[in-house]
């Protein structure tokens, strides 16, 4: 089994108008739904899409077995054949998933998601992708069983936080180039940044080891750094690293600690207020017992 990342979606089916659904749970068709979906054109004729309701968002699975899936028998069929990956999903997971046949899922979007590929092997005559939201598999160990043996885990675009401000107005409006940003939780010891997927919200991540910040380090778990507190009548902004390296799900997930290597000292100061926007641009340099941002571009915003 081989894990992708969500870009790869795109070669897989293009969205469609979604069908009525067909319960699929344990293979079974309900009966009560009524007709099967129309045929999913210009979606691949042997591509199947199931989907199925978590407390984490919504699971998706597609299978391709190389058969017509135009009904829901067919439908009821790839879904079968999945057996051995969606078993070793619930095991993992000790989740009750009600699979039902439908179009290509909108949650599928590029980045908020994980996605699996099984098997590996390129000339499996069947292929199957697992489409899980990084809030499940955060909240999860390391898998188990057909997610563990024999997996290939693609590295996924990571976004590496060093710092989240509250900047009020007067100091967001003042930032210019050869100013600087002074980064109040690098004095501190326990110094924490925050390590995600490109396409995840600002609130998600694994926590990171920032001494020194280009050079972070993911910790365990039960070290993670509490939520960025936000301020009254402030602008919330972060500063990332500018390097956006490919990262092992692993440690994205925070299941495996360890060094992430050398990304280098450019980092970016980013609104955060609405949808993310690049607001200044500089390199991290020591200040005094910490760091700030020097800053050497400033972008509107």
């Amino acid at each position: 089994m081989e894990f992708l990342l969500d870009d790869d979606l795109d070669n897989l089916a293009p969205p469609v108008a979604e069908p009525a659904a067909a319960d699929l749970s344990n293979g079974n068709v309900d009966d009560g739904v009524g007709d099967d979906p129309p045929p999913q054109d210009p979606v691949p004729p042997d591509a199947a899409w199931f989907e199925a309701a978590s407390p984490f968002g919504p699971v998706s699975l597609c299978v391709q077995n190389g058969g017509l899936v135009r009904h829901a028998a067919a439908a009821a069929v790839a879904l079968q054949q999945s057996g051995p990956l969606l078993d070793s999903l619930d095991d993992w997971t000790a989740l009750e998933l009600d699979w039902r046949w439908t179009a290509v899922p909108q949650a599928a979007d590029a980045g908020s998601h994980v996605v699996v590929r099984w098997p590996a092997e390129e000339t499996s005559p069947i292929t199957a992708h697992l489409v899980l939201p990084w809030s499940l598999v955060r909240h999860l160990p390391a898998p188990t069983g057909i997610l563990a043996d024999g997996v290939h885990w693609e590295p996924a675009q990571a976004t590496v936080v060093v710092a989240r401000l509250a900047l009020g107005s007067d100091e967001f409006a003042a930032l210019e180039p050869g100013g600087a940003v002074v980064l109040p939780d690098s004095m501190r010891p326990d110094w924490r940044g925050v390590l995600r997927a490109a396409g995840e919200p600002s609130e998600a991540g694994a926590p990171l080891v920032l001494a020194p910040p280009h050079a972070p380090q993911v910790v365990p778990r039960e070290r993670a750094a509490g939520p960025f507190a936000s301020e009254s009548g402030t602008i919330d902004c972060e500063v990332r690293l500018d390097a956006t390296p490919r990262i092992a799900v692993d440690r994205l997930a925070g299941w495996s600690p360890g060094d992430l290597g050398d990304l280098g000292a450019r980092a970016s100061l980013w609104r955060c207020d609405g949808a993310p926007r690049r607001c200044a641009r500089g390199i991290l340099m020591p200040w005094g017992d910490g760091w700030a941002l020097a800053i050497d571009g400033v972008q509107p915003g």
